[in-house]
């Protein structure tokens, strides 16, 4: 037995890697962004921009509000906690949501899933300054069953996506 068949004949460790959607769509929501998304997530007509898959078991929305009292400030990760972290914990404190343990914030987002009930809530907040307002959007996925741990990128990847008009 030589020394290559050795080292050889050990397991190889194998990797967990991502697989995305990598099909998607432009979608302009309030005349004011374009947003690419998954294409089996289909908008439907409501009061603000929603899509949902076929099955119904994923819906998505996403709403554009802007904030008056902020519009000068510094977009960063401390921005963006100033702005969620509070109202995570009352989701937790009064709505009895349960969170999972992969908050994320950088200097262009925020984002954090929740166990409600039979579903997993996904919640990814970004902010812009157009034309010297701040506009934050807000996108949350709802999907009923266990946390699937691809959301959190995938929401992060169509966050990237955004642009202005």
């Amino acid at each position: 037995m030589g020394l290559f068949s050795f080292f050889s004949s050990k397991k190889k460790e194998e990797k967990e890697e991502f697989t995305f959607i990598t099909d998607f769509k432009k979608h302009l929501i309030d005349n004011l962004l374009i947003v690419n998304l998954p294409v089996n997530w289909i908008p439907y007509d409501s009061d603000r921009f929603r899509a949902k898959t076929d099955d119904g078991k994923l819906q998505m929305s996403l709403v554009n509000y802007e904030n008056k009292e902020k519009n000068n400030v510094a977009i960063n990760s401390q921005f963006f906690k100033d702005l969620k972290l509070d109202l995570y914990d009352v989701f937790v404190t009064e709505g009895e949501y349960e969170a999972y343990d992969d908050l994320k914030v950088s200097d262009s987002y925020i984002t954090k899933s929740f166990k409600v009930d039979d579903e997993t809530q996904y919640y990814y907040t970004t902010a812009k300054n157009v034309n010297g307002r701040l506009i934050i959007t807000d996108i949350i996925v709802r999907d009923i069953g266990a946390y699937d741990k691809k959301m959190q990128p995938l929401l992060q990847i169509i966050g990237h996506s955004m642009e202005v008009k």
